[in-house]
């Protein structure tokens, strides 16, 4: 899925041939077709809240998949993980390893070794001066001229504010080298329409908003993707897909663990906003049935 001039584009690449190298000059191809630019160089990806739940669960393991997958290269992407937890970078290795499961253990091994932790506050610049350290000591040896700084905060939105003051002062991609600096902020935004609100004005008198990127890793999973292509690639369901032919949506989900270390998350934002009304309803809205839905 590529986004051109904000309209979404879907494509398949299919073939015989389904080596990285394959997929990665494919998507080169179609890329250069469509002028989108290709970027490369150096390219730093900070995980904020490297031990938490969903960076283990969900961050890692995509990057990893991307990495398997050829689109991030070992010679030019750095990965640093940032948490307050106090780790070594081969204890967050073993966290991340043992949500690899079924993996190529000579891929996992690589991917790992791209991977560095560093450790501190959220509040304070102590860490994040480590943190910009950690990104330009890789950063000079690489010797690209680039400076690709992406911040994933994989965090509650509570120390959204307050991270990305530190980001701001400390670890922006200098303007001497080419390149930028990049913020990604999940969901909950906020617990309501006002604190959303006092949080956009927060975040955006730090960062443009083309730095700026908000996002459900939901949106993200396999069967949520194919929903889109089933519905709006397919010309039988296309026009056929809507709340005068659907008569009701009914959205399961159920989980077989507790809730495993997320309880004081939970505690503070609740299950509730932060399963129906952000991953259950924007999947159900991917029907775009606007009828009646049963969520449970």
């Amino acid at each position: 899925v590529l986004l051109k001039e904000g309209k979404i584009i879907l494509f398949v690449m299919a073939g015989t041939d389904s080596s990285a190298s394959s997929r990665q000059s494919s998507f080169n191809s179609l890329a250069k077709d469509l002028e989108l630019p290709l970027e490369q160089g150096c390219l730093t990806i900070v995980v904020l809240g490297a031990s938490g739940d969903l960076a283990k669960k969900k961050t890692f393991p995509a990057l990893y998949h991307l990495f398997e997958q050829g689109f991030l290269q070992s010679g030019e992407v750095h990965i640093v993980g940032y948490a307050r937890t106090n780790l070594s970078d081969d204890g967050l290795r073993g966290r991340i390893r043992a949500y690899l499961k079924g993996a190529s253990e000579e891929h996992v091994s690589e991917f790992l070794q791209l991977i560095k932790y560093v450790s501190g506050s959220y509040d304070s610049g102590e860490g994040f001066e480590k943190l910009n350290k950690e990104i330009s000591d890789y950063e000079m040896s690489n010797n690209s001229g680039s400076s690709r700084r992406l911040f994933y905060l994989a965090l509650p939105p509570s120390v959204y504010p307050s991270v990305c003051k530190m980001i701001r002062t400390y670890c922006m991609s200098p303007t001497s080298r080419f390149g930028w600096t990049r913020v990604i902020v999940e969901k909950p935004f906020g617990r309501d329409l006002d604190s959303a609100e006092e949080l956009s004005s927060q975040l955006g008198e730090l960062f443009e908003e083309d730095q700026l990127y908000r996002i459900d890793h939901y949106l993200g999973k396999e069967l949520v993707q194919n929903l889109l292509v089933l519905r709006f690639a397919n010309r039988l369901f296309l026009p056929l897909w809507n709340r005068d032919n659907v008569d009701n949506i009914q959205i399961v989900f159920r989980e077989d663990f507790g809730t495993d270390g997320r309880g004081g998350y939970f505690d503070q934002y609740g299950i509730i906003r932060d399963i129906i009304q952000n991953h259950l309803l924007q999947a159900g809205f991917l029907f775009g049935c606007n009828g009646k839905a049963c969520i449970s």
